[in-house]
């Protein structure tokens, strides 16, 4: 009851000092929000409001770090009436930050609030209208899967087989292409135009340059095609 009265204090409280003709932008996600990879997203990862203009035309407006992991917390944003007008719709992505080369934690916003690593995002909530004008909500319905990201858009190269063998049954395949922040798993069918779903878990690819992998799998009765994917 506290938390909810505290919530509609500071709700109010923006209320009351933004202008007549500014805009307020609820958002927030229910988790569980993934990343790529199919781990939990970390506290202080980056939540980015997108506005869109009547010509399509897209731009960040506020990068946000949640306060809480595995979700973005509850956030109102206020637009000034003269920013506002530039948009017509209003969209919010997940931005996978995270730092590989020193742990893998999120890099963190430079002095002009943008991400200092952008490695890929996620869609979550697209194309909100206000409703009068003057307050719009972007609220997620469920948490962020690993397969929602937009990979080919961030330029993730497809993962390639270098090679396969079978031995004690068992499927081991060595894979190069692979990033450290998305997931990869073995699917398997009996031919190539039905393989079985991908799952929701795998294997990070590698920090290397090659980014080589072996993915493991039980060997399947009556499966003959094997092929690499991205978890989901």
């Amino acid at each position: 009851m506290k938390k909810t009265i505290a919530v509609l204090f500071a709700f109010a409280s923006a209320v009351a000092f933004a202008g007549m003709d500014d805009l307020l932008i609820s958002f927030y996600t229910p988790g569980p929000d993934k990343y790529a990879d199919g781990t939990d997203v970390q506290e202080r990862e980056c939540y980015s409001l997108v506005g869109t203009d009547a010509k399509g035309n897209t731009e960040i407006v506020l990068n946000y770090q949640t306060l809480t992991a595995g979700k973005c917390s509850p956030v109102v944003y206020m637009v000034d009436k003269e920013k506002a007008s530039k948009y017509v719709s209003w969209s919010v992505y997940l931005t996978d930050t995270r730092d590989f080369a020193n742990g893998g934690k999120p890099a963190g916003l430079d002095d002009k609030g943008q991400p200092k690593i952008k490695n890929v995002q996620a869609p979550i909530v697209a194309s909100v209208a206000t409703s009068d004008g003057k307050f719009a909500t972007a609220t997620a319905k469920e948490g962020v899967s690993a397969g929602a990201y937009e990979l080919e858009a961030a330029d993730v190269p497809k993962p390639k087989i270098e090679g396969i063998r079978v031995a004690n049954a068992k499927v081991y395949v060595t894979v190069s292409n692979t990033r450290p922040f998305v997931g990869y798993a073995l699917v398997y069918g009996s031919d190539v135009t039905k393989f079985s779903p991908p799952p929701s878990t795998g294997t990070k690819g590698d920090v290397s340059t090659d980014g080589v992998i072996e993915l493991i799998a039980d060997q399947k009765e009556g499966a003959q095609f094997f092929k690499v994917t991205t978890i989901k």
